[in-house]
């Protein structure tokens, strides 16, 4: 009986045991886990391209001056000529008829570059329509030189401006604007006085005048594009030209 006292006291003991430490312990609340966050990317600052280089325009190198002479009639050696503009400077001391003709590498007639009599000192400009090989063929009795220039101006002075001179000639360069441009001409001479307008290639443009003898006249002309130009004239005399 009293072993049965024992064992229930123990069982009582236990069970208040228990549900003390049932008390005393605090179930833990779970911890919710963070969702994960994206991490944002640094912005990019749009770089500005490098500035694109403006290519320079090449510039046409202008050919050697090529230099022919010799005693009375002659046909030259061949010579190279370039598509564009050629200046022809001739010279004779004789006393006869002295004439140039252009004749291309087929011995066709391109241009008449002089044809006077006796002693002369002129020059003639010429468009040259295709590259090659050409030759002179020369009348004189006397004689004569030949410098063949081909010029490529980039820049040229403006108008208004004033061109004198005696005989035959290839002006200097001008430039010209797009627009209406006005020629004023006197020529003291007896023969042929004619004036032709051309561009920078030596392409004809506009006959300004051609009369025989004295002239004091004026000729208006429509520039379709502002550039370059010059003038090719053939005179005998005195002559006098100014541009507007």
């Amino acid at each position: 009986m009293k072993r049965k006292n024992i064992m229930g006291l123990i069982a009582i003991v236990a069970t208040v045991a228990a549900v003390i430490f049932a008390g005393c312990v605090e179930e833990e609340t779970p911890v919710p886990t963070p969702s994960p966050t994206a991490t944002p990317l640094p912005k990019t600052t749009p770089t500005s391209e490098a500035p694109t280089a403006t290519p320079t325009p090449e510039l046409t190198p202008t050919p050697e001056p090529i230099g022919l002479s010799g005693t009375g009639q002659e046909a030259t050696s061949k010579f190279s000529l370039e598509k564009g503009l050629s200046i022809f400077r001739m010279t004779h001391d004789g006393d006869s008829n002295f004439a140039v003709w252009l004749l291309d590498d087929e011995g066709d007639k391109v241009d008449l570059l002089v044809n006077e009599i006796g002693e002369f000192d002129g020059s003639k400009a010429v468009g040259i329509k295709n590259q090659g090989d050409y030759i002179l063929d020369i009348s004189a009795d006397g004689g004569w030189t030949i410098t063949i220039e081909q010029p490529r101006p980039t820049s040229a002075p403006s108008v208004p401006k004033t061109l004198k001179g005696k005989g035959q000639q290839a002006s200097e360069v001008f430039y010209l604007d797009k627009g209406l441009a006005r020629f004023e001409m006197t020529h003291s001479g007896d023969s042929n006085f004619a004036v032709w307008l051309l561009d920078d290639e030596g392409d004809k443009v506009d006959l300004l005048v051609n009369e025989i003898g004295e002239f004091d006249g004026s000729k208006a002309v429509s520039i379709s594009k502002g550039g370059i130009y010059l003038l090719s004239i053939s005179a005998d005399g005195n002559w006098e030209i100014s541009i507007e």
